[in-house]
């Protein structure tokens, strides 16, 4: 009778036959051919960006002997760990530039985190005369080139006596019209009504900002932040013409000046102190992924 109505009988408890997933209800998903070739070609991008660091830490534990074999070994086939000692302890002070690079990244990032927010709140949420004019200078700034402004900064720096001083890239880079262009979008995609309220309440501007918009956009700030750290902490053009003595260099600098005159220093050496530089940018951008990624989500809802 079951057969004839469709009724199949539910299994019987401690009948030792487990439901099926036709049973449940429950369809099986299946692997599409487009879902095969996009996991194929995440594979081989992967395969692409973890090659060359992992070609940089096995060569940082070889002898310099073996650094340039062909083909390179993937795989570390020698622990050579006096070769982080001697970048340590060679003629250039990688650690004092490891000092003077935090130094200038972490100062440069508090600066940009202070007035690139206020600059995009302004531009977002208050009115003033030129508003819209500034804003599109602003923008037009970002198609400069650095090449094109780095000949009257130089000349202004020296003016002021800060030439082959961290200073000379901690001013420059206390704001940044990305910067400002990130934190305005941002704050655009606020809802109105959340600020019209506070302002209902008595709030004046600073405290709107400050109490309101601040808070809500701290996925915005902390992935402004972490760029413009890595950004300064990875700079090699502006500190090669603002630097020029080894105790005040950078860690990029100190990483060409190991590898010395032409190319000929050790490169084993020269592996070992890159990475002992990417680890802390590596550090940096593990603890605060999340805020990364909640950011790009955001934005991608509001959009």
């Amino acid at each position: 009778m079951s057969s004839r109505t469709g009724f199949q009988p539910r299994p019987q408890i401690g009948s030792g036959r487990r439901p099926s997933r036709k049973d449940r209800g429950t369809k099986v998903r299946r692997t599409t051919p487009g879902q095969v070739i996009a996991i194929i070609l995440l594979g081989l991008g992967a395969i692409a960006i973890v090659a060359p660091f992992l070609w940089m830490v096995t060569t940082s534990l070889r002898s310099p002997g073996r650094a340039y074999d062909l083909p390179p070994q993937w795989l570390p086939t020698e622990f050579r760990w006096a070769n982080f000692a001697d970048a340590i302890n060679g003629p250039v002070p990688v650690l004092r530039n490891m000092f003077n690079s935090a130094v200038i990244a972490i100062s440069v990032s508090i600066g940009t985190l202070i007035t690139a927010p206020m600059a995009g709140y302004a531009f977002a949420r208050l009115r003033f005369p030129g508003r819209d004019k500034i804003f599109v200078l602003l923008l037009a700034s970002l198609m400069v080139p650095a090449q094109v402004t780095i000949i009257p900064l130089f000349l202004m720096m020296s003016s002021w006596n800060l030439i082959d001083n961290p200073l000379s890239l901690i001013l420059p880079g206390l704001t940044g019209a990305l910067g400002v262009f990130l934190m305005r979008q941002f704050f655009l995609g606020m809802p109105e009504e959340i600020l019209e309220a506070a302002r209902l309440d008595g709030a004046s501007a600073w405290a709107t900002y400050r109490l309101v918009a601040l808070p809500l956009a701290r996925n915005g700030v902390s992935t402004l932040g972490i760029i413009t750290f890595l950004t300064s902490w990875n700079a090699y053009f502006a500190p090669s013409i603002f630097l020029s003595s080894t105790d005040t260099a950078t860690l990029p600098l100190a990483l060409v000046l190991l590898l010395g005159p032409y190319g000929a220093g050790n490169l084993s050496v020269v592996m070992a102190a890159t990475v002992i530089a990417i680890t802390p940018a590596f550090v940096v951008f593990l603890l605060a992924q999340r805020w990364i990624i909640a950011s790009l989500t955001q934005s991608a809802v509001k959009g």
